[in-house]
């Protein structure tokens, strides 16, 4: 039952799961002989010493088992970085390196060098007071045509987009000669959207300076942005002719390639950037496209290389150490990715997607308490990122830490009130109050993302099973069948109500339900597999075994085929008609060797080999239920197996072993009242036997 996953392109709703298919009914209900087993509810064992340290050196065997199972496979790299994203590329990573004021670098005249300086040590304040005294001040009108340009930049920084326009225009107008001031109104026309006016002003600073390479990148990143990128290669190779060492011409012309998906092209204009200025920005920016290149390729030593490049010129950047993460699971690895991918989340990094990037890769290598820390993380530093809070939500979830999950839901409803999200949270946040048993707040959860959406078919599912699980079955039908209505595909809503209906034994209605199912999407197995229960409780054993060979023809998934082969063994043994003995022993040899693991199907076997009072069937039965007793099983499935082992040696005249295997039943599950009437009937055979050799002595 899992919550609906905000922004993964995926809906996961909570399961309706009667007893009926995941638990056989015929295990509780394997023959006419009322000594065998119970029905009634299964209660904690009370076992004895040597049980509870044969049970700890079990689980132990088992743990070891498991923990072997999750290095060796849940935890093989490969199979990891599948679920990881792929290395995450800066959202600002193919924009141009643009937009950067152009201004003299000094003066000689004393206060117009203030005011220069001032700009250039981000004293504004400072650089306006400056600026304006300068203006006032004598100058030529050189001078003060910079000291207008300075005034125009700032105010074009500041988003005064019409005072920068007013300054510079000003600034041209004491000086028809200054590109500083063409080339800063070029970049004031663009931020304010006038692409054309922009376009002009950069060909006049074209004009007065046509060997300047900044000048040669302004014309090349208008061209970018007004959708024209060949005159935008062009410009850039204009200005490498002229400036064949300036690494943001080439970084810019790198970007246009790559934009075009010219990706060798790129690349060697990256490699240019690297050779010309290894430790300058541009270059720190060009390794990081290099390694997202490569590792696409999957050349991922070469990434691996890149990677660390940008790690040695930006030391402590988190998105390079989770993208060395993910190298190292390609290169199956996984140690070395852990040490990367703790390292990502002990930077300092200021994004919070990074950090879900990282929780994301704890997560899938089993370290949800690391990814928790990476999730808390993301959301301090953007308290309001609703896509972490939905991530770190579900992962309480899903460790059963429902008090935490409702928590983060419930702020993520404060947080979006009347949106899509808070319609997502309520959904979840139901789903979490039903399985707290918190029915009646779960509803009203459910009903308030309805109140958002009336046509949210999930919360309408959803309602409906919690009015299912509060006893409220009329309520229930009606908004799974609204669900229905809004999708008529959505299977499990019309399974649910099957599902009741043949949990309370309203058999017709549940055929009804599920035969509807059925012709909505006809390659559906599990309802087929539930009418043949029905039919087998129902005594029609004809149309279970029709039903039955039907999934067996079709199904693909093992566990489906598994199924059906034992519970057409149940029919064949429960029909009454005994040519068909044969036949359902075969069938439960099919179920229980097509899963080794499968103890249910096991026992299934011991009772059909049981009932058909051969005493070498009776042999073999012991030899199944042996392996049952042996297992890692529940009590309650343990306690069966004691029982049917009791039974044999019941039947075999074995009286003592079968009081030991009745009470060892009783141990594992004292409500198992089948087990005391086998017991007496073993005292009173034992003490018969007692009797019979007293008889003899005399």
């Amino acid at each position: 039952m899992d919550p609906i996953q905000k922004n993964r392109f995926r809906i996961e709703e909570k399961n309706s799961q009667p007893s009926y298919y995941q638990e056989d009914p015929y295990l509780r209900n394997l023959g006419k002989e009322s000594n065998y087993e119970s029905e009634t509810e299964v209660r904690r064992p009370v076992l004895s010493f040597l049980f509870w340290s044969f049970l700890i050196v079990l689980i132990c065997g088992f743990l070891a088992g498991g923990y072997y199972y999750y290095r060796q496979y849940q935890s093989r790299p490969d199979t990891i970085a599948q679920k990881l994203l792929d290395a995450p590329v800066d959202k600002k990573s193919l924009e141009l390196l643009v937009d950067r004021p152009y201004l003299p670098p000094d003066s000689i005249n004393p206060k117009l060098a203030n005011c220069l300086n001032s700009y250039y040590e981000r004293y504004v304040n400072k650089a306006f007071a400056t600026c304006e005294e300068f203006l006032n001040s004598p100058g030529t009108d050189e001078e003060k045509s910079i000291a207008l340009t300075v005034l125009g930049v700032m105010f074009d920084e500041a988003g005064r987009y019409v005072n920068s326009i007013e300054r510079l225009e000003k600034a041209i107008q004491y000086n028809s000669k200054n590109y500083f001031a063409y080339y800063n109104l070029a970049l004031a026309f663009k931020h304010s959207g006038k692409f054309e006016e922009a376009r002009r002003a950069a060909i006049r600073a074209k004009e007065i300076a046509p060997n300047d390479p900044r000048i040669a990148v302004l014309n090349g990143n208008l061209y970018q942005s007004i959708g024209d990128p060949e005159r935008a290669i062009e410009a850039y190779k204009e200005g490498q002719s002229i400036s064949p060492n300036d690494p943001t011409l080439t970084y810019n012309l790198a970007i246009s390639y790559l934009k075009q998906g010219n990706v060798a092209e790129a690349i060697s204009e990256f490699q240019k950037v690297i050779q010309i200025s290894p430790n300058s920005n541009p270059a720190l920016l060009s390794y990081g496209h290099l390694a997202g290149i490569f590792y696409q390729r999957e050349d991922y030593d070469r990434a691996e290389f890149y990677f660390r490049e940008v790690i040695r010129l930006k030391t402590g950047d988190a998105k390079s150490y989770y993208n060395l993460g993910l190298v190292y699971l390609k290169k199956k690895n996984p140690e070395e990715a852990a040490k990367y991918f703790q390292k990502a989340l002990d930077s300092n990094a200021n994004e919070p997607e990074i950090y879900r990037y990282i929780g994301e890769a704890f997560i899938s290598m089993g370290r949800s308490d690391m990814a928790i820390t990476a999730f808390k993380k993301a959301i301090s530093l953007k308290p309001t990122d609703v896509d972490s809070l939905f991530a770190l939500s579900e992962l309480h979830y899903k460790r059963g830490e429902l008090v935490d999950a409702e928590t983060l839901f419930s702020r993520i409803i404060r947080l979006t009130p009347g949106d899509t999200y808070s319609e997502t949270a309520f959904v979840n946040l139901g789903i979490v109050l039903d399985e707290m048993e918190r029915y009646g707040e779960a509803i009203s959860a459910f009903e308030s993302a309805i109140s958002l959406n009336p046509k949210n078919q999930s919360a309408r599912y959803n309602l409906g099973l919690t009015y299912l699980h509060a006893g409220k079955p009329t309520m229930a039908i009606t908004e799974l069948r609204k669900s229905s209505a809004l999708d008529p595909n959505h299977i499990p809503s019309r399974l649910a109500i099957a599902d009741y209906y043949l949990e309370n034994r309203l058999y017709t209605e549940a055929i009804a339900e599920y035969e509807e199912a059925i012709s909505w999407k006809k390659e559906l197995m599990e309802p087929r597999l539930k009418l043949a229960d029905i039919y087998i409780q129902t005594q029609n054993y004809t149309a279970a075994e029709k039903m039955l060979l039907y999934v067996l023809e079709n199904a693909k998934d093992p566990k489906e085929i598994k199924l059906a082969h034992r519970k057409l063994a149940l029919s064949y043994a429960n029909g009454g008609n005994g040519s068909l003995s044969n036949r359902a022993k075969e069938e439960a040899f099919r179920a229980a060797h097509m899963d080794p693991e499968d103890m249910e199907s096991k026992l299934v076997l011991a009772k059909i080999l049981i009932d058909s009072g051969s005493l070498v069937d009776r042999e073999k039965a012991i030899d199944e239920l042996t392996v049952v007793t042996r297992s890692d099983v529940t009590p309650s499935l343990a306690s069966k197996a004691h029982n049917y082992l009791g039974v044999c040696y019941f039947k075999n005249g074995e009286f003592k072993k079968a009081l030991t295997s009745f009470q060892t039943a009783i141990d594992l599950n004292p409500s198992l009242t089948e087990a005391y009437e086998n017991k007496r009937a073993a005292r009173a055979g034992y003490e018969k036997s007692l009797e019979s050799k007293k008889r003899n002595y005399f």
